[in-house]
């Protein structure tokens, strides 16, 4: 990686050589190519980092971060472009290729094309190592749905699937290998699943109806096969799915009164539960890690809670909120809640007012809660809606978010550390 800092008149002409093309033909793309700094930088490390130039959002940022100590206020980038330029400005201000550039925040660069008819504008952030936990680096592309009434979003077997449901009675399914591009893999007229309480299970969704007097499964080897039903023990409706353990998926049912009950695939159980009444409420978030189930937040009795219980073998349940001397954050219902890099990041959801709260972070024993921080977000223009899922594939964190009237946002980010190599 090269660098440079101000005024080292030796390498002038090499600057003004990179952002002028001789050879070039054509002057009409005015896109970058490259950015980089010169090796005579004294900012130690930065020739190990490597810049990456995103032209169709038309930003550009380095994914491994560089050293919080590192001092950017005075340095002077190179900026590569395709092709010759009329003009480049940075933050509404003509730059000449050799004054010195304050870097330590975001800058606008703006490029007019050397035929004067086309422009492009630039955000070029450097990422700095940030105090535990660390930042994340987000992009965002859309799945092109509307009026979503509920979305659940896997990782299983190097995919990542997309489960929605819509206002026109439709269940949607959508498959990613890398999360860059969704395709929707079947689609179900006549079907309408409620994907807040769905969960996987020996490589099926399980989901329950709108009404909730229904349970389906379909094969993730073969989604076109459609959805099955699971037949319910006698009189009964779901009142959640909590989520596996040693191959049993527990739920709680409502007949004559709540039941705990287990599925094995094949038959129902009814399960001894210490907490059967707090394994009624709806609206929960739900997380599997390290063979401990978390249920988090949701509504008890018409009454918001921010409970966090867990349990390591189906049966017996404590409630961390107990054992911990704070818990931070807000209660919520229908929220999303993910577990990435010793984390859980619980996301959106609803508060007492019918508004998204702050969204917040815990180790991933669900003890204590904190607001997640301004460096772990998704950019200014992210906004929780009424609908959101979260999973993580590989190295990356996935949010879906979608309210009534808008498309459902995909956002995608990684952890920006130091000690971070991209596979």
């Amino acid at each position: 990686m090269r660098k440079l800092l101000l005024f080292v008149p030796i390498l002038l002409i090499a600057i003004l050589s990179a952002c002028v093309k001789d050879t070039v033909t054509s002057n009409t793309n005015p896109h970058i190519e490259d950015l980089y700094f010169d090796t005579h930088s004294k900012i130690v490390g930065l020739e190990d980092v490597i810049f990456t130039v995103d032209t169709t959002l038309c930003v550009i940022y380095n994914e491994d971060s560089v050293s919080h100590k590192c001092d950017f206020s005075r340095v002077l980038p190179i900026i590569d472009t395709y092709q010759t330029v009329n003009s480049l400005s940075i933050n509404d201000k003509k730059w000449n290729f050799m004054d010195s550039i304050n870097m330590n925040e975001p800058i606008v660069v703006k490029i007019v094309a050397g035929n004067k008819k086309r422009e492009a504008t630039y955000t070029i952030t450097i990422n700095k190592h940030t105090i535990e936990p660390d930042s994340i680096i987000w992009k965002s592309s859309y799945i092109n749905e509307y009026n979503i009434n509920s979305i659940k979003s896997f990782s299983y077997n190097n995919n990542i699937y997309v489960f929605l449901s819509n206002k026109n009675s439709e269940t949607k399914i959508y498959s990613s290998n890398n999360g860059d591009i969704f395709n929707q893999v079947a689609s179900f007229s006549n079907l309408s699943l409620n994907f807040n309480k769905s969960v996987i299970y020996n490589g099926k969704c399980i989901a329950s109806s709108i009404d909730n007097k229904s349970l389906y499964y379909i094969d993730l080897s073969d989604t076109n096969a459609g959805f099955n039903s699971i037949e319910l023990p006698e009189n009964s409706e779901i009142i959640d799915l909590w989520g596996v353990l040693n191959n049993k998926l527990y739920c709680t049912l409502q007949s004559d009164a709540p039941h705990y009950m287990s599925y094995n695939g094949s038959e129902w159980t009814e399960e001894t539960c210490n907490m059967l009444n707090e394994l009624t409420a709806v609206g929960t978030a739900k997380i599997n890690n390290k063979n401990t189930l978390y249920i988090i937040s949701g509504s008890l009795n018409g009454k918001l809670t921010n409970n966090v219980l867990a349990t390591q073998d189906g049966n017996y349940w404590i409630n961390t909120i107990n054992q911990a001397d704070t818990l931070l954050y807000e209660p919520v219902k229908d929220a999303s809640v993910v577990d990435y890099y010793d984390y859980f990041y619980l996301l959106g959801g609803t508060n007492d007012e019918g508004k998204t709260p702050t969204s917040y972070y815990s180790r991933n024993d669900g003890y204590t809660w904190e607001e997640l921080k301004s460096f772990q977000r998704p950019a200014n223009n992210f906004s929780a809606k009424e609908n959101m899922s979260s999973c993580q594939q590989d190295d990356y964190i996935y949010i879906f978010n979608s309210s009534n009237t808008s498309r459902l946002e995909v956002w995608k980010g990684r952890i920006n550390r130091a000690d971070f190599i991209k596979k």
